[in-house]
């Protein structure tokens, strides 16, 4: 894409949960829609004349590819903060992991309501709010699906997100006060991955951005600089997450194309 989706921050009562809203602006070039593995959640909101539908894009552990027409412009994407997406879908974040499910699945009746209501907006804005409001609503039912363990796991994700030398789990849980056992459960229900799986995807983001940062990219120094074990370890790994070696997928693209998920 060679111009910048439209970024807006939430409301302040959902910014503990909500990172920002994205809008595929009109007139973007768009080769294909590539969603990186990072931790995250999405809701999707797009409608054209030919289809509509609202969907949960859930935490990935593979690279998310789309053709351009399934992500037109005016598409408008909730992004989730890591740990932030559980009390608006009902059920544990892993059940979504890897899948792309309708919000009248997850929402039933009230997902059809807000799909139509969506559709009958007269302005990518207007959806925005009706999300927003949407969202709101969720989270202060009655029957919001909130883990004993939220908190620690949003602690959690901070702790590792910040960390200069990313922690092992077992030190992660014992700082914690749990088990690894309780730390990974509570990750898979809040996070939709495990806390392993999490710190490896923050590994991989950091090393995707020194290459996005780097003039000539030196794969070894990026993998020792990122917490890898060696530049072996890097490719293997991103390999796994993408389905290429890092040259492959990333040499793919001039530098004014970058894939989402990696900012």
């Amino acid at each position: 894409m060679t111009a910048p989706a439209l970024q807006l921050e939430p409301k302040r009562e959902l910014s503990r949960f909500v990172e920002s809203y994205r809008v595929v602006p009109d007139g973007a070039a768009v080769d294909a829609y590539v969603r990186l593995p990072d931790g995250h959640m999405d809701l999707v909101v797009r409608f054209t004349s030919t289809f509509s539908g609202v969907y949960a894009v859930g935490t990935r552990l593979s690279a998310l590819r789309k053709p351009s027409e399934q992500v037109p412009p005016r598409t408008l994407i909730v992004r989730f903060k890591p740990g932030g997406a559980y009390p608006f879908f009902g059920v544990p974040l892993s059940e979504l992991t890897n899948r792309v499910v309708s919000l009248d699945t997850l929402w039933g009746p009230d997902g059809g309501r807000l799909r139509e209501r969506l559709a009958e907006a007269p302005s990518v804005t207007v959806r925005r709010h009706l999300v927003e409001e949407a969202l709101l609503e969720r989270l202060r039912g009655s029957d919001v699906f909130e883990p004993p363990s939220a908190y620690l796991v949003r602690r959690a994700v901070r702790l590792v997100s910040e960390a200069r030398e990313l922690p092992r789990v077992e030190g992660l849980a014992r700082g914690l006060g749990i088990s690894t056992r309780q730390l990974r459960r509570a990750f898979e229900d809040v996070v939709g991955v495990g806390p392993k799986e999490f710190t490896r995807l923050v590994r991989f983001q950091r090393a995707v951005r020194a290459w996005r940062h780097a003039t000539e990219p030196d794969w070894g120094a990026i993998a020792a600089a990122t917490g890898y074990y060696d530049q072996s370890h890097l490719i293997t790994d991103f390999k796994a997450l993408t389905g290429a070696t890092p040259r492959e997928f990333l040499g793919r693209r001039s530098r004014s194309v970058r894939p989402r998920g990696a900012a």
